[in-house]
């Protein structure tokens, strides 16, 4: 049975949807378990009838919602029985499941290293590994979740940028190829893309979407955090995606990204507008934003200008700046 006591963070998505679920079950007179165990039933009456049909459309909405009813006690049961075996001492078993939890889809890394059921595995180069998968999953998770592009608006960027073929482009902080393969289309065989990260789980994660997508222009690059590592002057664009406020010494930072520009080259930077935690709980925390005028200071004094604005991101300024 599953340890209601041990349930961990899930999507804010699920949370949220599952949450619904469970005050629609209120509201019936019905404890969440009698709903879960109807509502999949009704539900998987209704993906048969759909799928059947060939309404791929339904089906796929169909079938979410009930991932959303059923995703969170699976994995958290496959974490449960990893905690279990750890209590008991088995290690081989606590570590197995551990891993089908994770693979299943649990990501909550600071639980992991902070559950005290999880004593006996803690400090070892197993449990590090774990730990660090559970982390890039749920990183990943959170940069391609599908409400993303109503803030992000990818087309609209990309349309922005007017990419041409042969261009070189770096996207530094590449992420889960967000932007890398859209910019890598948009380019063509004849250009190239860097995909910059610090992050080798990211850039594992980039090369199996490149296998899939067909796609042979694109670079992986693995970097330290200070240093972008651009051939000197030989980019057309630099990417960088909600990735300045990660950065410490931004001038020393812009300074190699201007070194790394071709003649006429732009810097594309897009971050988000500072806002109380209050107002926005999600994306980078208050003393980690960067107001974009102390931004754009930094950068001049990187012997870099401002060359563009944008203003149709709801949460974040879109600058483009030029070389001096």
């Amino acid at each position: 049975m599953l340890n209601a006591g041990k349930c961990k963070h899930f999507n804010i998505k699920a949370a949220c949807v599952l949450t619904a679920v469970l005050v629609f079950a209120a509201a019936h007179q019905a404890s969440g378990e009698e709903y879960v165990r109807t509502g999949y039933d009704s539900l998987k009456v209704l993906f048969d009838e759909a799928y059947g049909s060939g309404d791929y459309d339904t089906a796929l909405e169909i079938a979410n919602e009930i991932t959303v009813i059923t995703w969170p006690q699976h994995v958290n049961t496959l974490y449960n029985i990893a905690c279990i075996y750890a209590l008991k001492g088995e290690k081989v078993k606590a570590y197995d499941w551990l891993e089908f939890a994770v693979n299943a889809g649990y990501w909550d890394a600071g639980s992991i290293m902070n559950d005290d059921d999880l004593a006996l595995l803690k400090g070892e180069p197993r449990f590090r590994e774990i730990v660090r998968s559970a982390w890039s999953k749920g990183y990943i998770m959170m940069l391609e979740r599908d409400e993303r592009d109503e803030f992000q608006k990818p087309d609209m960027v990309m349309e922005a940028l007017e990419l041409k073929p042969g261009e070189r482009v770096a996207d530094v902080g590449a992420g889960s190829g967000y932007f890398t393969i859209p910019v890598a289309r948009a380019v063509g065989a004849d250009g190239i893309v860097w995909a910059i990260d610090i992050s080798q789980e990211m850039l594992d994660y980039i090369e199996k979407r490149l296998e899939i997508e067909g796609l042979d222009n694109v670079e992986l690059v693995k970097v330290e955090r200070d240093d972008p590592q651009l051939p000197p002057g030989g980019v057309d664009l630099i990417l960088m995606v909600d990735v300045f406020h990660y950065i410490k010494e931004r001038t020393e930072y812009a300074e190699k990204l201007r070194e790394g520009l071709a003649p006429g080259g732009r810097i594309v930077v897009i971050d988000y507008i500072p806002k109380p935690w209050d107002e926005r709980p999600w994306g980078p925390l208050p003393q980690q934003q960067v107001p974009k005028e102390t931004l754009n200071e930094e950068m001049k004094q990187a012997g870099l200008r401002i060359i563009k604005e944008y203003h149709f991101l709801p949460e974040q300024y879109f600058l483009v700046y030029g070389a001096e």
